[in-house]
């Protein structure tokens, strides 16, 4: 198939994650984000398309959660009488497609059908509601509208059944405020956000933990030094040697003491434990997508890095970035202080904060593919030993590493 996949999570109010909006790259066509019409070319009977899906590969990025797809009107028309089998899948309706009578009537259709189909807030708006009556769900963008006019879409939206998305939401403020409107799903950057209420307890000393990850972010460090840190804070040497007597490194036999720990990591190795230990210490207290966001974006960005022929070092490097790509999430601090308080290397320094270097040009390409920003990912790899292709292909492999905690080797 010659299409590229990424998902981006939709949370109910509890801030669960309860499904996952999947955007397609086209190479032809690298604006849209809806499903290519080759998926279903091979048409079968009986024609399920839940089957078809499966057979796409679009299966692995459910993780037994709903999918919401966009279409086209053209593709849609083409799968109207497949049978469709699942409550697991949402079919959305491209924003770009005018709101004429061919349209309602492939709406209508999909209705009786059964289909659960969504489509934007433009249906939300007077002389539109034979599509409301028709619909399953509706996505409303907080982006640019006052907060009345948002309201008065919700109340709308409820006066016809339909499960509410509240998209775009920008900010942890901005989703308690919606919360009292009781909208069903929200969807934007707002669950990476901190609580404002943390309680940590049985949590390794954060002076410590920060004092070994400024250590290991120093070139060629010490390992004698970085073995006496250890020796200070028996929780800290307790994580490293449990985490070395699994067989995620493959060896035989058991780690039995600091210095052996220490010494069999590797300078690379340890960098990236210590920084992923860090970031999960960090994040204790906060929402667990947090954790999982930067370990899938470091994971992301060492891949690219490996597979476009970089050097160990840069290697190490772009995992970093990935990792601390949204350090005010984790840390609660302007990027500015965070980077201060934590002491990173200068290279690492100038990508997070946006000054132009080669490992920007990474960080960039990652989180465009991770937003389904098409023209943006074809602008920052224009010129550059990175493909638009390759970044696809390297997002589905991180999406099983990251499943099956393979990332780490």
């Amino acid at each position: 198939m010659d299409f590229s996949v990424v998902r981006q999570p939709v949370f109910n109010r509890q801030q669960n994650k309860v499904a996952y909006q999947i955007s397609f790259m086209n190479k032809t066509q690298f604006s849209d984000k809806c499903i290519p019409m080759s998926v279903f070319s091979d048409r079968s009977d009986p024609r399920k398309l839940n089957d078809l899906l499966v057979h796409a590969g679009l299966n692995q990025y459910s993780d037994n959660k709903v999918l919401i797809i966009t279409f086209e009107k053209n593709t849609f028309k083409n799968i109207i009488d497949y049978f469709f089998s699942s409550r697991g899948l949402v079919i959305e309706l491209s924003k770009q497609e005018v709101l004429d009578t061919e349209l309602l009537d492939l709406v209508q259709k999909a209705s009786r059908n059964n289909y659960f189909l969504m489509m934007d807030d433009r249906v939300l708006y007077n002389g539109f509601e034979n599509y409301l009556k028709n619909i399953s769900h509706v996505k409303i963008s907080v982006t640019n509208k006052k907060r009345s006019l948002v309201e008065s879409l919700i109340n709308k939206a409820k006066r016809f059944n339909l499960r509410i998305i509240l998209d775009d939401i920008s900010s942890y403020e901005e989703f308690k405020q919606y919360s009292l409107c009781k909208v069903d799903f929200f969807k934007g950057d707002v669950f990476s956000k901190q609580n404002l209420v943390e309680v940590r307890t049985n949590t390794l000393n954060e002076g410590i933990l920060l004092n070994v990850f400024q250590h290991v972010m120093t070139d060629n460090y010490c390992y004698k030094e970085l073995t006496n840190i250890f020796e200070s804070d028996i929780k800290l040497t307790h994580k490293l040697i449990s985490f070395l007597n699994t067989s995620l490194y493959g060896r035989e036999g058991t780690i039995g003491s600091i210095k052996q720990a220490v010494c069999f990591m590797g300078e690379n190795n340890m960098r990236k434990f210590i920084s992923l230990l860090t970031a999960q210490e960090l994040t204790q207290t906060r929402t667990t997508d947090i954790y999982t966001k930067a370990v899938s974006r470091a994971r992301f960005c060492e891949l690219v890095a490996i597979n476009t022929g970089k050097n160990k070092t840069f290697i190490d490097r772009a995992f970093l970035v990935g990792l601390f790509s949204n350090l005010p999430d984790i840390l609660g601090l302007d990027i500015q202080e965070a980077l201060d308080m934590l002491k990173v290397n200068d290279e690492i320094k100038k990508a997070l904060l946006g000054q132009e270097c080669e490992l920007k040009k990474y960080l960039e390409s990652v989180i465009a593919f991770e937003q389904a920003d098409w023209q943006l990912l074809y602008s920052v790899t224009e010129g550059n030993n990175i493909s638009p292709d390759l970044v696809g292909r390297l997002y589905n492999q991180m999406i099983r590493e990251v499943r099956n905690n393979s990332y780490l080797h």
